[in-house]
């Protein structure tokens, strides 16, 4: 009889718990929606995480969106339309000197991919041959815009008198006009390195951040400090899971390859492999922001306002510090050196 009642308790017990699992499983996942502004690799890792299936592990419906120019994906972000975007920092310093409230809360490297790209014909060999020519950018005030504008600047040009610049309303667009031949040359981030793979465009020798040392970073994830302050939880879970997906794409080779080859629509698998290859060790394990890379940002705003501000006043790395801290970077690689990249 002792022993019925024990099996009946185990029982009642192991019933209790399974109803408890069931309907914690049946709780609806938070739907979030990412906007990112080109199809470029330090833009990918939102993508590459929802097809790996973390967020949805992290309790993320999630939805990844592009969303073409950066000025308009911080106003869209600023609207409350979206709850996260990556795209160009320069964006979100200007928004945030004008008063509105987005913040960086990460970046995935902290140098600019921005260049200048040449149809494979053109005879310019370097950027004081763009005056008199006409250059095509995203939008004015994009991260290419303010790169071209200081390159030309750089090199004695006066940008809009010495060289037309044309606003086009994407890196698609960009492209496109270039290929067409009714712009002389194209800004680009790491997505022109594509075109350049295709034998579709060369790039203009000494027309890259690269080349000319501008400090800077690469696409910046940021969120509204509104967003943060109404769910401080699931940022966090939410940068959790942004850090898992960079260590799912520095270390899952052919599932980050099925994942790219939906996010690069019709790039062939060759090319989408050498983009992965060429461009996996740059990024971050732990996607953190310096301050030399925003301070470069900010030396190059032609707002004398920016003049007032350091980068602590645009960054909250209050939650990257927090990953770090807890340890886990060693659960997902494990002891040894650091990962840093």
């Amino acid at each position: 009889m002792k022993v019925q009642s024990k099996l009946l308790i185990v029982v009642t017990v192991l019933g209790f718990l399974l109803r408890i699992y069931d309907l914690a499983s049946a709780q609806p996942r938070q739907k979030i929606l990412v906007g990112y502004v080109a199809p470029g690799m330090t833009q990918a890792i939102p993508w590459i995480t929802k097809e790996a299936g973390i967020f949805a592990k992290r309790g993320f419906d999630a939805e990844v969106v592009l969303l073409t120019g950066s000025p308009r994906i911080i106003q869209t972000l600023i609207a409350g339309d979206i709850d996260y975007a990556i795209g160009g920092t320069s964006s979100v310093l200007r928004a945030r000197m004008r008063g509105a409230d987005p913040i960086i809360l990460a970046t995935t490297t902290n140098f600019s991919g921005q260049q200048v790209l040449l149809r494979p014909d053109s005879a310019l060999q370097r950027l004081q041959d763009l005056k008199g020519k006409t250059v095509g950018v995203t939008q004015y005030g994009s991260q290419g815009d303010t790169f071209l504008r200081d390159a030309l600047k750089r090199t004695g040009l006066k940008p809009d008198a010495d060289v037309n610049i044309l606003q086009m309303g994407g890196i698609p667009q960009v492209g496109s006009a270039l290929l067409a031949g009714k712009i002389d040359a194209g800004v680009t981030g790491e997505s022109g390195l594509l075109l350049i793979h295709q034998g579709r465009a060369k790039a203009l020798p000494g027309g890259s951040a690269k080349e000319l040392k501008l400090p800077g970073s690469g696409a910046a994830l940021s969120a509204t400090q509104r967003h943060i302050s109404r769910d401080r939880e699931g940022v966090m879970r939410f940068l959790r899971a942004y850090v898992e997906g960079v260590h799912y794409f520095k270390t899952n080779r052919e599932g980050s390859l099925r994942a790219l080859q939906k996010y690069f629509r019709g790039a062939t698998a060759d090319q989408v492999a050498f983009l992965y290859d060429y461009q996996r060790d740059l990024i971050e394990a732990l996607p953190m922001p310096t301050d030399e890379s925003i301070q470069g940002e900010l030396d190059r705003e032609t707002d004398p306002k920016a003049k007032s501000f350091k980068p602590a006043d645009f960054l909250d790395l209050s939650f990257l510090r927090e990953i770090e801290k807890s340890g886990f970077l060693t659960e997902l690689y494990g002891k040894g050196p650091s990962p840093g990249r």
